[in-house]
This record gives C-alpha cells, sequence and structure tokens, in this order.
C-alpha cells in the first residue's frame, strides 16, 4: 500500500484509468457493451419505478446475486456451492425482507458516503493501466479478450478503492459508519419507504450504467464527461432517485392497498350472497 502511495503524483489521475478504459472498450466485441447496456436500462428502469410492487421478487434476485458473487470471491470457486449458497440468499432475501432492506440500503449508504469522502484520494490515485498497455489502436477484441481487459481494469480500480480506504481518517470512517447506521435503522423501522428509496437508487445505477456502456461503445466519451461535471451528474442522480422513491410510495403502496380491501369485498359479497341463498330457501 505504501508502494502505492509512493506512485501518486498531483498530475495523475484514476480518472486516468477509466478514460483509458474508455478508448480500449471502444474496440471491444458489441456483446461486451451493448447486450448488458441494454439489459441494464430495462430492468433499471422497471426496478427505478416498479421495484416496490415486486420488492419479494427482487430481493430474492438481489439476494441470489450477492450470494453467488460473494462465495465466488470470498469463500470458494466452486460454482455448485456458489449455487446453492445464491439460492439459500434468495430464500432469506425473500422471506425476511425488513432485515434485507436494512442491509441493502446500509450497504448502497457505505458506497455512496465512501465515494462521497474518499473522492480526492480516489482522484489522485495512479493507476498501473496494464489493461491498456500493447494494444495495438487498429486491433479489435473477441469476447474473450474484451473480458479479460476489462477485468484487469477492475483490478486496477480495486487498488485504488483499496489506497483510498486506507488514505480515510477515522473521523471520515466514523461518518460512514453513522451513515451505514442511520439508514440501516430507517430500513428497519420503515421497511416500504426503505425498500422504495432502495429500488429508486439501484434502477437510477443501472440506468446510468447502461447508458454509460452503451455510450462507451458508441465512442461519446461518457466517462469524460461524468468526470468532468461530477456535482450535476451526481444531483441528476439524486433527483432521479428522489422521483423514483416518491412514485413508488405513492403508487405501489396504493395498489398493495387495494388489493386486500379487494378480496376483503369479494369474501363479504359470498358470505352475503350464501346467507341470502340460505333464506331463501
Amino acid at each position: 500500500m505504501c508502494a502505492r502511495a509512493a506512485q501518486c503524483s498531483d498530475g495523475s489521475l484514476m480518472v486516468e484509468v477509466l478514460k483509458t478504459f474508455e478508448q480500449v472498450a471502444g474496440r471491444f466485441s458489441p456483446l461486451v457493451l451493448i447486450v448488458p447496456g441494454l439489459v441494464l436500462v430495462a430492468l433499471g428502469l422497471f426496478v427505478w419505478l416498479g421495484g416496490l410492487g415486486l420488492r419479494r421478487a427482487l430481493f430474492a434476485l438481489l439476494g441470489a446475486i450477492a450470494g453467488g458473487i460473494v462465495t465466488l470471491v470470498v469463500v470458494t470457486a466452486n460454482g455448485v456451492i456458489a449455487g446453492a449458497l445464491a439460492m439459500v440468499a434468495a430464500l432469506l432475501a425473500a422471506l425476511f425482507q425488513r432485515a434485507f432492506t436494512a442491509l441493502l440500503l446500509s450497504l448502497l449508504s457505505l458506497i455512496v458516503s465512501f465515494v462521497v469522502l474518499a473522492y480526492p484520494y480516489l482522484h489522485e490515485y495512479r493507476g498501473t493501466l496494464i489493461a491498456g498497455q500493447n494494444l495495438e489502436r487498429s486491433q479489435k477484441l473477441t469476447v474473450h479478450e474484451s473480458l479479460n481487459v476489462t477485468h484487469a481494469f477492475g483490478l486496477d480500480l480495486l487498488d485504488g478503492v483499496r489506497y483510498a480506504a486506507a488514505m480515510l481518517a477515522p473521523s471520515q470512517w466514523a461518518i460512514i459508519a453513522a451513515a451505514v447506521a442511520g439508514m440501516g435503522t430507517l430500513g428497519v423501522l420503515f421497511r416500504s419507504l426503505g425498500a422504495a428509496l432502495s429500488c429508486a437508487f439501484l434502477g437510477t445505477a443501472m440506468i446510468f450504467g447502461g447508458l454509460t456502456l452503451m455510450l462507451v461503445y458508441k465512442g461519446s466519451a461518457p466517462i469524460e464527461r461524468l468526470a468532468g461535471r461530477p456535482v450535476f451528474y451526481g444531483l441528476v442522480m439524486a433527483g432521479m432517485t428522489t422521483f423514483g422513491t416518491l412514485e413508488q410510495m405513492t403508487l405501489c403502496r396504493r395498489f398493495e392497498q387495494q388489493k386486500p380491501k379487494a378480496k376483503s369485498g369479494k369474501s363479504r359479497s359470498t358470505k352475503e350472497g350464501s346467507k341470502r341463498s340460505w333464506r331463501n330457501r
């Protein structure tokens, strides 16, 4: 880590790692950028505006993905074990929605608060740019080569996150812990609000991620634009998250509240009908 810190200088930015990836990604196979981008945008729109209505299925899916990733990365690379634990995580997330909502909100608040507080250190980090070396500009990459380059850049970004985490002061970690605890408490006390907020933020992030992937392949340099105006795009994401939360709390909860009323109305009508038919007899 000290060696990483010694490599940092005022003129070197972690943003350059992303910009280099943006340049290299223009030669990726379309399957690596276009297909995931379209899927992310489509799913993001659904989660952003209607995730609360099907939160049980959504939480089960998120739990399965998180359980599988954690198992593959931390525990073992065995696909069978990862799949089994992913199914267990999906079941727990679907059954214990309040606990999973608190966990999801805590994780999202951890990511957001860390990015905000660690941004200066992420900005000064010097990446190795190993994925951008020895690649000719005219070279077109296959799917396998594109995934290998993406993996290399992912490792470079992970090093930057570790460097920034080591540079944070204890007071900054205390702020992050307070944000995590506060959002976790919100998820426990107000399950619907916490679920709507987490779905709105996840959907917004997925939409931004999908659009970024497609614009990278098109050569529109979205990463450079995002890096040049981080406050503006952060406010856009906050606005979209707020709108998605309010929309889901208004429409999805109203739809949920109408369901039991309709069922109770049907049961009452059937009971009354049976009583009347018995009296008529």
